[in-house]
């Protein structure tokens, strides 16, 4: 039965996949579509990092089930880690990711926090605040970045599927 889950997951971080391979072409995809091309570069973004947000998500309760926990449906690790009353590689692999602010866990993170809070509005520049320069804050949301994220997390659950799969 967890090896449904593991199907799931990998069916958002490929539909993922196949989304972050149209933001490489955005502008080519903006002229014949006739979409303005920052919005359809925006589009693909997202969409492609609620799949990996939903594939998460999916990662979480397949791990609760190759711990027998049949009907959990965990949305964090906190509640992962509430489940199973015993010491689990898994979530201690997902802790230590958890701690590494590199890892493809806490970039997911980030990006989930961006998305469901309103932009900052942008400071105009004036004589006064002119030498404050700041980058864009948020999380890299780059085609790059997120495919690193997808391959990580995609190994992640291979990995997991393939040492449960040998039982």
């Amino acid at each position: 039965m967890a090896s449904q889950w593991y199907s799931l997951v990998s069916q958002n971080l490929y539909m993922a996949k196949i989304l972050l391979a149209q933001l490489e072409h955005a502008d080519e995809h903006a002229q014949v579509s006739g979409q303005p091309p920052a919005a359809l570069r925006e589009a693909l973004t997202q969409g492609a990092t609620e799949l990996l947000l939903r594939g998460r998500s999916t990662l979480l309760i397949m791990i609760a089930r190759y711990h027998q926990q049949k009907h959990a449906t965990p949305s964090s690790l906190a509640e992962l880690k509430a489940l199973i009353p015993y010491e689990v590689q898994e979530i201690e692999n997902l802790e230590l990711l958890c701690d590494d602010h590199r890892s493809w866990w806490n970039h997911l993170g980030q990006l989930e926090r961006s998305m469901v809070q309103p932009a900052a509005p942008k400071k105009t520049v004036s004589a006064e605040n002119i030498i404050a320069i700041s980058a864009e804050e948020g999380p890299d949301r780059s085609s790059e970045r997120l495919q690193q994220t997808l391959k990580a997390m995609a190994e992640f659950a291979r990995a997991l599927e393939d040492q449960h799969g040998e039982w």
